[in-house]
């Protein structure tokens, strides 16, 4: 992820959906692990219309939040914590030793994840682009770190991966990914939600957390079925 799109609509989607689990009561934690890379000259991120958001757009505080952090000049993930402290939702931003996250060094940036941080938690993991592809590059997640951070978590917590969508047929392409994760990572197919540009895929290791999370989602869905 890059902090020149923060407060975008993708992000009026993202830190929504994290809302509503997190007021579920689901977890007791927000940890947000943001593989942030450095901000390029696209200028992609510099105009954005909220008529054009889908998800998101009855959250009228955040979407407020968002606004005035664009508005003013605060495009940075740093500035999520007054937004969910406000909420009284606890959060920790993970940022290892370093501000930006390269592919060089991804081995010791998920190595120094504590483990308090994987504890009754929702694990959100923001790569620029998504899940692991054939050249993968700083953008991407690979299966071998999803699944090491699936399996030092504990039963209570869930993982939540975020994927960009390519230019693929949109279902073949969800139900792809979907077979990988269960074949890579957790035996078990996970849980899944889309507005149609970007998806989030959950994992959990609880059956019941499973069953509660997939109500949560499908709520959350009905709410944005047009």
């Amino acid at each position: 992820m890059k902090n020149q799109y923060f407060g975008d609509n993708k992000d009026l989607f993202t830190y929504d959906l994290i809302w509503h689990l997190m007021q579920a009561g689901l977890v007791e934690h927000f940890t947000f692990i943001p593989m942030l890379t450095r901000n390029d000259d696209k200028r992609h991120g510099e105009k954005y219309s909220r008529d054009k958001a889908k998800a998101g757009t009855e959250n009228k505080e955040l979407m407020s939040f968002l606004d005035e952090c664009v508005k003013g000049g605060r495009r940075d993930i740093e500035q999520l914590g007054s937004f969910f402290k406000k909420c009284a939702i606890e959060m920790t931003i993970y940022r290892g030793n370093d501000r930006y996250f390269s592919h060089q060094r991804r081995r010791e940036y998920f190595g120094q994840i504590g483990d308090e941080l994987l504890s009754k938690s929702l694990v959100f993991v923001d790569p620029d682009i998504g899940l692991e592809v054939q050249k993968s590059g700083e953008g991407h997640i690979l299966y071998a770190e999803v699944k090491n951070l699936y399996q030092r978590m504990d039963r209570n917590s869930i993982l939540m991966i975020y994927q960009y969508f390519p230019h693929k047929p949109r279902q073949q392409y969800l139900n792809t990914r979907c077979e990988e994760l269960k074949e890579k990572v957790a035996g078990d197919w996970p849980v899944c939600i889309d507005d149609d540009e970007i998806a989030f895929f959950f994992l959990t290791r609880d059956k019941s957390l499973e069953h509660s999370l997939t109500k949560v989602i499908s709520n959350y869905a009905e709410c944005y079925s047009r």
